[in-house]
């Protein structure tokens, strides 16, 4: 069965929540809007599988069930939000009212034409209704080869993050993963890559040598995974201590910000193209 995400953002369990596992680890998030696949029930809570193969159990609160409705949503005018965030408005004016916030990633249905002035009516998945501008939206079925410089739009789409908290399996502006940052970084250029810090068959992305690496090219760590820049600088959510966040750092020894414990751990660079 197909259901949709009605919160902004929904957490990704390991487990549903009981007494004898008060805190399942958190896997990850799913954005507003987004089509899952419900897998199991278990009460009030619901094993997910999502269009990336990721799966996770969450609560069915957050989710749209009725066939009726989820086939509604589907057959809309489905757009992507692209903004790291992005705040619904009341009217089709920038000083009117908010009414709802959305991360990146997040789907909303288009309702007409834009205004004049490029302001969009939107509905949320949970019914919320506002504006935005319409340049802040891109349509949900886009594809790579749409971007006449797509490794330099994955680099500047993941540099929008630059000082966003870390959170592990966080994966929006308001705390954010390294696989969640990657992750996030592709699928908004129509990719969808797998969600954990290593290469997985089956996905788009390959190995390639570690002296063909070139700028939006993956760069995998044990346990971590960044998005390389170009010149030997990498862009990266680090939960080490008293870094804490989205991060530039380099491989080149001589840099002011080098990681000798990343840099000498390197295992394997990944590419899309």
């Amino acid at each position: 069965m197909t259901a949709i995400v009605r919160d902004a953002l929904a957490w990704l369990f390991a487990a549903p929540m009981t007494k004898e596992t008060p805190e399942p680890e958190r896997v990850d998030q799913v954005f507003s809007g987004m089509a899952v696949e419900v897998l199991e029930a278990r009460g009030r809570w619901r094993r997910v599988r999502t269009p990336y193969r990721y799966e996770g159990w969450t609560l069915s609160d957050s989710l749209e069930e009725d066939p009726a409705r989820v086939e509604q949503w589907q057959k809309g005018d489905l757009a992507l939000v692209i903004p790291p965030v992005a705040t619904l408005l009341s009217g089709a004016h920038p000083e009117e009212a908010p009414v709802y916030q959305l991360p990146r990633g997040a789907t909303v249905t288009r309702r007409g034409e834009p205004d004049e002035w490029g302001w969009q009516m939107v509905e949320a998945a949970n019914g919320a209704l506002g504006f935005l501008p319409d340049h802040t939206l891109r349509t949900l079925q886009v594809r790579p080869e749409e971007f006449p410089d797509l490794r330099e739009s994955l680099a500047r789409a993941a540099l929008d993050f630059l000082k966003v908290p870390y959170l592990w399996g966080g994966k929006s502006a308001w705390g954010i993963d390294c696989s969640g940052l990657v992750s996030l970084t592709y699928l908004i250029h129509g990719i969808l890559i797998f969600r954990d810090a290593k290469l997985q068959p089956d996905f788009p992305i390959y190995p390639i040598p570690r002296e063909q690496m070139a700028k939006g090219d993956l760069l995998y760590f044990p346990g971590h995974v960044a998005l390389y820049l170009g010149e030997g600088r990498y862009v990266h959510a680090t939960g080490r201590k008293g870094d804490e966040a989205v991060v530039i750092n380099s491989l080149d020894p001589a840099a002011a910000d080098y990681r000798a414990d990343l840099a000498g751990q390197l295992l394997a660079v990944g590419s899309y193209f």
